[in-house]
């Protein structure tokens, strides 16, 4: 049996994040690479989506007890190098998807929502208080994309305000809480109720899961992500934990067994019941199951042990000789791809750095 097998959640945590950093980081310029092997048409560096997702990850190992110093100061680190994507003209302030060295991009209301719950993170393993004012900094550029066309809601790009879309208000209304959380400020929570109660036009009851996004012409993408019903899980989490009203627990137990029914696909021959292949997607699932479960503990854990099941598994037979994943956690597919995404790989640091806090 191959020794790695049983190695703790820890440990497989910083082993995982030993070989993104080997493969991804570029030392010199203090960025990371969008894929490795990079493609043909990459560009030199990852775009921030990307690097959000290796935040969130060194952010997730920071928690870590006995290793604290070490992740803190890479956590740091990266915090730092993140002011490539930052720009300081914007009104408001936001970061764009790509660094502003070599062009910029566009400016995505969902990259800096991701962002903002990273700033909250910080601030609160590293105390300092300027993460705090990033993502009220992050939250007021949230708020810059909603207007009343569609009756509401928050565009997903700045730049090209086509659709608005259910990644760019259901992290919203996570930040909006987080900070009421931080804060006590009344206004973040009647921000993230109002956000909430608009994005319910975007459940689909075909399915019992969230779609995608409304066009402007009030077409309704009704294509299905993990991700999607994950930040609304997690924003009626956080609102009952703070108001104790019961129509969000319920509201959140019946989208989490709807996303168990919908997402989770058994074939004969699989031992376990799979997540689609988009590790990051369903690390923000997760993070929803986590934030159900501390709401109300008292309710059973089958959510967090079924993709606990996946990311076990997904380490015995999705990896390749480098240490690096596939998306596909049945090692199915693509486990020997020349190329792989940086953003399948920082997913699985943080689930395993998650796993490591939640046992």
């Amino acid at each position: 049996m191959d020794v790695t097998l049983n190695k703790s959640f820890k440990e497989k945590a910083h082993e995982a994040y030993e070989a993104l950093m080997d493969f991804y980081y570029v030392k010199s310029d203090q960025l990371f690479l969008e894929n490795y092997v990079k493609r043909a048409d990459d560009r030199d560096f990852s775009y921030l989506w990307p690097f959000s997702g290796v935040l969130s990850a060194v952010n997730a190992l920071a928690k870590i007890k006995g290793q604290e110093e070490q992740y803190q100061n890479d956590l740091t680190r990266v915090l730092n190098e993140l002011e490539y994507y930052r720009d300081e003209t914007a009104k408001p302030v936001a970061y764009d998807s790509y660094i502003r060295k070599q062009g910029g991009g566009s400016k995505f209301y969902d990259d800096n929502q991701w962002l903002g719950l990273d700033f909250i993170e910080a601030y609160r393993t590293l105390g300092d208080e300027q993460y705090l004012h990033l993502a009220k900094e992050m939250f007021d550029f949230s708020i810059s994309g909603w207007d009343e066309k569609l009756d509401g809601g928050i565009y997903w790009q700045e730049d090209n305000k086509t659709s608005k879309n259910t990644c760019s208000n259901g992290p919203a209304a996570v930040l909006a809480m987080k900070l009421y959380e931080e804060t006590g400020d009344d206004r973040y929570m009647a921000w993230a109720i109002k956000i909430l109660d608009w994005t319910k036009g975007l459940f689909d009851p075909d399915c019992g899961v969230y779609g995608d996004n409304f066009t402007l012409d009030g077409s309704f993408d009704k294509t299905t992500y993990t991700y999607n019903t994950g930040t609304i899980i997690h924003t009626n989490a956080l609102l009952y934990k703070e108001t104790k009203d019961k129509v969000y627990l319920d509201e959140a137990l019946k989208l989490a067994d709807n996303s168990l029914a919908h997402f989770t696909k058994q074939q004969s021959d699989d031992q376990i019941a799979f997540f689609p292949a988009s590790p990051w997607f369903n690390v923000i699932l997760f993070k929803g199951y986590l934030a159900l479960y501390e709401a109300d503990p008292q309710k059973n854990l089958t959510y967090i042990n079924r993709m606990r099941e996946n990311v076990i598994y997904a380490w015995e037979h999705a990896r390749d000789q480098n240490g690096l994943f596939s998306p596909d956690w049945s090692g199915k597919t693509k486990v020997n791809e020349k190329h792989k995404w940086l953003l399948d790989q920082a997913p699985m640091v943080e689930f395993y750095a998650l796993l490591t806090q939640f046992e």
